[in-house]
């Protein structure tokens, strides 16, 4: 059995839908559906869930957004058109009602996934399963992972197949959260973890996990097979791949993914799974995040007091180095620096407007990782500002000026997928 995941862009408009229903009847083992909202149709287009999330705004703050509401309802309207479906006029009434009626942003922004999932499963003749009866939160939000394997495995275990849509749940009272964006990757890893499901596949617009951003590196290879913790620290350091939270259900259950593209259905994509590559000195790619600042607070014997602080200020850094009187942050660019923390320093610094750029890949090693990376961006004219490798080796990070990261990314590649 496989769990099927399908990314916005490959529900964008009928024709898509209908892409998706071909690959889903070509093998009848994929019988757990998972779809996202509707995506962008091209580049001016907008997204359904953040027209939700502005009629939400609009909602509270007691404004008209029936205008907005409509463009999104359009989109579901065409959809069911172009497919031959009966028009889901009740259920856009019922969304509209929940809006006018102060629903949460969360139910807001869910909206899309269950409409998705609506014409989706009329479309495929198989049941709706809704996410608030299988995926569970607390009522903080956080996820309740053992007792969402236990439900999802009870109301899946015993169908011939479902739709089941992405991105949200419920606590025990029916209060609907949402994961982060992205999150219908979650939703999917859980689904196929709680059912033991032979892959994963999730089917996007891209062949699969580049070794680079190809927006960057135009020649950028399709990665053929990584392991769970690489991709996680890939997808943690910067790379548009995956959520990185849909990792660990499926490296805990053993559970093979499959990044695939619903254009390209004949290359094989991107494999994933526990022992790929593990065992061998090797980097899969380069990424990495701009918009980052480097913060340096020295005080003499302050170091873990400065730390402390830090953490319980939230500030929730990128990289945390401290010694007896020093710590150093790296922080998202433009965040207001908590003024209890800078008061306990005798002197701070703040150095914003960087990147961090990253080799990721398995038992890189430590000397030999960083002395490449360096000289590549040496070599380039990019001045290096700080460098950074976990005891691990998964990856070596060095730290640049955001201007520079383009030339860095291409840089890094050269040095350690080129050769």
């Amino acid at each position: 059995m496989r769990v099927c995941k399908f990314g916005g862009a490959a529900l964008r408009d009928g024709a898509a839908f209908r892409r998706v229903g071909q690959i889903v009847r070509e093998e009848p083992a994929r019988r757990i559906i998972v779809p996202s909202a509707p995506g962008k149709r091209d580049a001016e287009d907008e997204k359904i869930t953040d027209l939700l999330y502005a009629c939400h705004s609009a909602a509270a703050d007691g404004r008209a957004f029936a205008h907005l509401f409509d463009r999104a309802a359009q989109r579901y309207r065409q959809i069911a058109g172009e497919l031959g479906l009966p028009l889901p006029d009740g259920a856009l009434r019922a969304v509209y009602q929940g809006l006018r009626e102060g629903a949460s942003a969360a139910w807001a922004a869910s909206r899309g996934e269950w409409l998705s999932a609506l014409l989706l499963s009329q479309y495929l003749k198989l049941p709706l399963v809704d996410a608030v009866e299988v995926i569970r939160f607390d009522g903080a939000g956080r996820l309740l992972e053992g007792e969402t394997l236990r439900l999802l495995r009870a109301r899946l275990g015993g169908l011939p197949g479902a739709v089941l849509p992405g991105f949200y749940g419920a606590d025990a009272a029916g209060t609907v959260f949402t994961f982060p964006r992205g999150g219908s990757d979650v939703t999917g890893a859980l689904a196929a973890a709680a059912l033991n499901a032979e892959v994963y596949e999730n089917w996007k617009d891209v062949r699969g996990v580049f070794a680079a951003d190809p927006a960057l590196v135009a020649d950028a290879r399709c990665v053929p097979e990584m392991s769970y913790r690489a991709l996680r620290a890939y997808s943690r350091l910067g790379a548009q791949v995956l959520h990185e939270a849909a990792v660990a259900p499926l490296r805990r259950a053993g559970i093979r993914m499959n990044i695939r593209s619903f254009a390209e259905t004949r290359h094989p994509g991107t494999w994933i799974h526990g022992g790929a590559g593990e065992a061998r000195p090797h980097v899969i790619g380069v990424t990495g995040r701009v918009g980052v600042a480097l913060l340096r607070l020295t005080g003499i014997e302050k170091g873990s007091e400065m730390t402390r602080a830090a953490l319980a200020a939230g500030l929730l850094p990128q990289r945390l180095a401290a010694d007896a009187d020093t710590l150093c942050l790296l922080l998202q660019d433009g965040r207001e620096l908590p003024a209890g923390l800078l008061a306990l320093a005798d002197a701070h610094a703040l150095t914003p407007r960087l990147a961090m750029l990253s080799a990721v890949g398995e038992h890189i090693d430590r000397l030999d990782g960083a002395a490449r990376l360096s000289e590549a961006l040496t070599a380039a004219g990019i001045p290096v500002l700080a460098l950074h490798q976990p005891p691990e080796g998964l990856y070596v990070t060095a730290l640049i000026a955001q201007e520079e990261y383009g030339r860095g990314v291409n840089a890094a590649y050269d040095a350690f997928i080129r050769t």
